[in-house]
């Protein structure tokens, strides 16, 4: 893809789980294998009316490479406009080294994907869906932070994995980036993929999501299907959506391989769905839970 360059993605097989390396970077990485860089935000900007798009800069990132093209990080946001202070994450799952930080100083931790990596600016974008009727802690520090705040990210890992004739990708509105980006990275690396890919998305209305994605898509792909729904709704549209779906012998109800994320009822109800009325092995389920219906998720 044009802005995430071909080197930056260091497997472009995928046909097992990626895992970061704990021993790459500048830094020290704990045990779990993530890693803490200090970041600039350099643009916020909007993409779609409930959709923004924030930049991060680090020196580090001219070297990164990303685990696959929908690698997820914990973005560590300052409280009340005050600069980042890294922290000691060693030996410690990143949500226990922020809990063990004094209330004061605690950085808020919300979870995004990289959405475009450019080395050579040394830059990553991240889009955050701002769910203006419900805003979280990520969309309020999103929506108020400005180029040159400072905040961390934890470096993880990416999840997708191209082993199977016949993938189902179901993404609601927070996670239709990756998706996106995967799309992108199939194209680049392997295009005779794409007729084979199944897409269910699930958004409140169009303006949650970066626009082009039918135009792009829908012909090039197996199939494409955008539902819209009411909020705290997605889970059912998207049951149904699937149970009809097999009813009338659509291929997305022979899949394979699934990769379910968004909110957490969402990809718990499509991996049921699979599991226990498709007869896909858990082992062939990658199920993500973004964030959580009613309450955060640290």
């Amino acid at each position: 893809m044009a802005t995430t360059p071909a080197s930056a993605v260091r497997d472009t097989e995928l046909r097992e789980h990626p895992r970061r390396d704990p021993t790459e970077g500048t830094e020290p990485a704990d045990e779990f294998g993530g890693r803490l860089v200090p970041v600039t935000v350099t643009a916020n900007e909007p993409v779609a009316p409930n959709l923004r798009r924030l930049t991060l800069a680090s020196d580090e990132f001219h070297e990164l490479e990303l685990t696959g093209p929908d690698e997820f990080f914990g973005l560590l946001m300052p409280q009340d406009g005050r600069d980042f202070a890294p922290f000691d994450t060693a030996g410690r799952n990143i949500r226990a080294a922020v809990a063990a930080l004094d209330e004061d100083v605690r950085p808020g931790l919300r979870w995004y994907t990289v959405r475009h990596l450019r080395q050579e600016a040394g830059e990553i974008d991240l889009d955050v869906v701002m769910h203006h009727d419900h805003p979280g802690p990520g969309a309020d520090w999103v929506a108020a932070v400005r180029p040159g705040a400072t905040a961390g990210v934890w470096l993880c890992n990416a999840i997708w994995i191209r082993h199977a004739e016949r993938p189902l990708f179901v993404a609601d509105a927070s996670a239709v980036p990756a998706l996106r980006t995967v799309l992108e990275f199939t194209e680049d690396h392997h295009p005779d993929d794409l007729p084979r890919y199944h897409l269910v998305v699930v958004a409140h209305s169009p303006d949650d999501l970066e626009g082009g994605l039918a135009e792009d898509w829908a012909e090039r792909v197996g199939s494409l299907q955008i539902i819209y729904t009411s909020p705290g709704m997605e889970a059912e549209a998207v049951t149904a959506h699937l149970r009809k779906a097999a009813g009338d012998g659509h291929p997305s109800a022979a899949a394979e391989y699934v990769w379910a994320s968004g909110e957490a009822g969402l990809a718990k109800a499509v991996r049921g769905v699979a599991v226990d009325e498709w007869g896909v092995d858990t082992a062939f389920v990658d199920w993500v839970a973004y964030w959580i219906e009613g309450r955060p998720r640290p």
